[in-house]
């Protein structure tokens, strides 16, 4: 398979920060629909609903399961 067509992967992060970067999308959501800018207010909400499905991801892998390799 080529990897043309491969998807980046998110970086690694502890379910909190994930969690609260769906806050800040989710919030920024409202402010553009305050706005009247519905078209990119439901971008933002699917992006906030994205980063919450994975800080739900996140918080089910047991500490050090993952390699780290620097």
């Amino acid at each position: 398979m080529s990897d043309d067509f491969l998807l980046p992967q998110p970086p690694l992060m502890s379910p909190v920060r994930a969690r609260d970067l769906s806050r800040l999308y989710m919030g920024f959501s409202q402010e553009l629909r305050r706005l009247g800018l519905t078209a990119e207010a439901n971008r933002a909400e699917r992006d906030s609903q994205w980063w919450l499905n994975y800080a739900i991801a996140l918080s089910q892998i047991p500490p050090g399961a993952v390699d780290q390799t620097d």
